[in-house]
């Protein structure tokens, strides 16, 4: 499904880089197939097109590769050395599974999304996934990471709570409408807030550079993310 899926603009813009970029792709399927596994900067860069100078991999387009070869299924991360990634092929990690058409994956793939999110919108209108937990949510107050599936559709979460939500760490900082790397404030049922915490490990003091909506209960989900993290102090 993803090789096949041109949905997204990016998703267009890698079957393209690979198009233009086919002898690099068989020289980077051929090293790990000789020598793997392998680390990004074991392979030599033979990519084609105008060199830039990218923030997050500079000159160098191996990671392009090796990012939308894994998106395809055909090499695995399959450890770390270093805190580096360490590719092979994924055949040789990978179990044999069923091969499916697109169509069905699709349809798989929203059978899952619907029953991990418990609902979701159909022409205007909400559908519980049958059988979900009918329960009250408990009563507390917690700050959810940006990758939380409660949030992680960002459009789900608007039309849910009316709750705008958006990572802003890629955003310019001029344009940042809150910070960082904020948190969402999730109190009961509903996310009501939003806060930017940083640990400084050095200190190990969680400290709060701003905090935006209703954050009456904050503190409560300040303190059981310092638990976690094992801070000595927290400063508002």
């Amino acid at each position: 499904m993803r090789r096949r899926s041109t949905h997204y603009e990016f998703q267009r813009r890698g079957i393209r880089f690979l198009k233009e970029n086919a002898g690099f792709r068989r020289y980077v399927l051929r090293e790990i197939d000789r020598r793997g596994p392998l680390l990004s900067r074991d392979l030599e860069d033979h990519s084609k097109g105008e060199p830039r100078n990218h923030r997050w991999y500079g000159n160098r387009r191996v990671g392009i590769m090796l990012g939308l070869l894994h998106r395809r299924g055909e090499i695995a991360i399959v450890g770390r050395q270093g805190g580096e990634r360490l590719w092979d092929l994924a055949e040789r990690w990978y179990p044999e599974t069923e091969r499916v058409a697109p169509a069905k994956a699709e349809r798989l793939l929203e059978e899952k999304r619907g029953r991990a999110q418990g609902v979701r919108l159909e022409r205007d209108r909400w559908i519980g996934y049958p059988g979900i937990d009918a329960r009250p949510v408990p009563d507390r107050a917690v700050l959810l990471s940006p990758f939380d599936r409660l949030v992680y559709d960002r459009d789900r979460a608007e039309a849910l709570w009316d709750f705008r939500y958006r990572l802003e760490m890629f955003v310019p900082k001029a344009k940042r409408e809150f910070g960082y790397y904020v948190l969402p404030l999730l109190v009961g049922d509903a996310v009501v807030g939003r806060a930017e915490p940083v640990f400084d490990a050095k200190t190990r003091a969680l400290r709060v550079l701003g905090a935006w909506g209703d954050t009456s209960r904050l503190d409560e989900a300040l303190d059981g993310l310092a638990a976690w993290l094992g801070a000595a102090s927290i400063e508002r």
